[in-house]
């Protein structure tokens, strides 16, 4: 339980990272990294045709705005032509996630993993820059190419799963 009786080591612990010399080198260090990451993301991201992407202040996450990718793929006509069942469903951010995932293989967040009200208009995912920059520059390179990836995207649809 740690909010009534913290654990002596977990005390310990926290007063050596506290106390230690090592401690301020350690977190520049890390908050360079990251500073890195998310400049090399937010570049790679902006320069796909389709997405903008503003730098966080603080977070390790960025939240492309993907509107011009969902109107370039199709996937608003897509929801269109989706069963009334399956578009209560789903999101234009949603289809791109999930076509990241299975036919590109990037892990994203679409929008109203974040909570439904008001965000039926938003088409915003949220991509972690938690992982090694090879991983970083991989994952923005396989985002450009599936948001030029029409043809790919019409197959995903007209399979019809995971499309929710």
């Amino acid at each position: 339980n740690y909010f009534s009786c913290i654990p002596p080591y977990n005390q310990h612990g926290a007063r050596e990272a506290l106390e230690s010399p090592l401690t301020k080198p350690a977190i520049a260090e890390m908050v360079a990294a990251f500073q890195d990451r998310r400049d090399v993301v937010v570049s790679g991201l902006n320069a796909i045709d389709g997405v903008t992407c503003q730098n966080p202040k603080g977070a390790f996450y960025v939240f492309p705005n993907i509107e011009g990718v969902c109107k370039r793929l199709g996937i608003f006509d897509a929801i269109e032509s989706l069963p009334a069942d399956i578009q209560a469903k789903t999101t234009p951010s949603t289809l791109f996630q999930n076509f990241l995932l299975f036919h590109h293989y990037v892990a994203a967040v679409d929008r109203r993993s974040f909570g439904r009200k008001g965000t039926e208009h938003m088409h915003f995912m949220r991509l972690s820059i938690a992982n090694a920059m090879d991983e970083l520059k991989l994952a923005v390179k396989a985002i450009g190419d599936a948001a030029a990836d029409r043809e790919g995207f019409e197959q995903f649809i007209a399979a019809g799963e995971n499309l929710v």
